[in-house]
């Protein structure tokens, strides 16, 4: 064999051999939106498997699943079952108990201010309706008197609930089910993708960190900060998000369970955690707390950073926990 046919043959074994390994390791790749979870979620996937789009569509499905479980404003969900009935004993569903369980660290760690049987008072305010106003300060201190977490007992097998006492774990379902269905994801076989809902995101599988942004405060079609995050999860609470303004004054959704009022002067409270679910629950509960104690908190979890706006001398500031340095932050103030 000649110089040159063994060149080309070594040629021709290389272009096989990178065709083959190229084969072996396609990756088929698609994103997908869908309104659920009261906004926008947008999926994105990548595995081998020529039926990606298809298996996208499952994951919504698991979704939905789990939000008809958790949806306080469905009367036939499970939670609202649970609020709304006479017993006050009820067997333990296992999704109920992790919730049980966050909800529980977050209050202790927030001695209190976050509470997720803040419902009874959260119902008073009104959110939803066309034209809200502050409900009487009476019947918020009446209210305050349904509202305590320590009323509950529970372990895996049961839920003791007095009756007067109605859950809303609208403040952690969002990462609690993005947390699910990331698992749901990897074990159907996506080696990579993301679930975007907004106020929360959470990814796997990336080599490079993607750039992810935080919404201005006061420009919704703006954004305050950018940073990157490599398959960690993240979760924005904002004052911004559902809320009214009565005699010039805004009132938002993240109440303090101790008053029964909004948080004032914190514009947006943004974390970064292992856990979608963490991450979400931690944004409102370190809302209810100053940006000073928030950050002492911060400091002592593992794996975890945020970035707090607030208001200081008639201006948007912000507050960040030192690990943000490393997550390529800039600002946008």
């Amino acid at each position: 064999m000649s110089r040159n046919e063994i060149i080309s043959l070594i040629i021709l074994i290389g272009v096989i051999a990178f065709g083959a390994y190229n084969y072996i390791n396609r990756e088929y790749s698609d994103i997908r939106s869908k309104y659920i979870l009261d906004t926008i979620v947008e999926i994105s996937a990548s595995s081998k498997k020529k039926t990606v789009s298809s298996e996208i569509e499952s994951v919504f499905v698991y979704i939905s699943e789990l939000q008809e479980k958790l949806d306080e404003y469905d009367p036939n969900s499970l939670i609202s079952q649970i609020n709304f009935s006479d017993e006050e004993h009820f067997e333990m569903d296992p999704d109920i108990y992790e919730l049980l369980k966050l909800s529980e660290e977050l209050y202790t760690m927030t001695d209190g201010a976050f509470d997720p049987t803040i419902k009874p008072v959260w119902d008073l305010w009104n959110f939803t309706s066309e034209n809200p106003i502050p409900p009487d300060s009476t019947l918020i201190a009446q209210s305050l008197h349904k509202v305590g977490f320590s009323r509950l007992k529970y372990d895996q097998n049961t839920l003791f609930k007095p009756s007067d006492v109605q859950l809303t774990f609208g403040a952690i379902s969002k990462g609690y089910i993005l947390d699910k269905a990331k698992k749901f994801m990897q074990e159907k076989g996506f080696h990579k993708g993301y679930i975007n809902c907004r106020s929360s995101m959470c990814f796997f599988g990336y080599k490079i960190s993607p750039l992810i942004y935080i919404q201005h405060p006061r420009n919704s079609d703006d954004y305050i900060a950018s940073l990157k995050i490599l398959n960690q999860s993240v979760g924005t609470s904002g004052d911004y998000q559902q809320y009214f303004e009565y005699n010039g004054i805004r009132y938002h959704h993240i109440l303090d369970a101790h008053t029964g009022y909004p948080v004032q002067n914190v514009y947006s409270v943004t974390v970064i955690n292992d856990s979608a679910a963490m991450a979400d629950g931690l944004s409102t509960a370190l809302f209810t707390l100053g940006p000073d104690r928030a950050m002492q908190i911060i400091s002592s979890l593992d794996n975890t950073n945020a970035i707090i706006y607030y208001l200081q001398d008639d201006s948007i500031v912000s507050l960040k926990s030192e690990g943000v340095k490393n997550l390529q932050f800039t600002e946008n103030l």
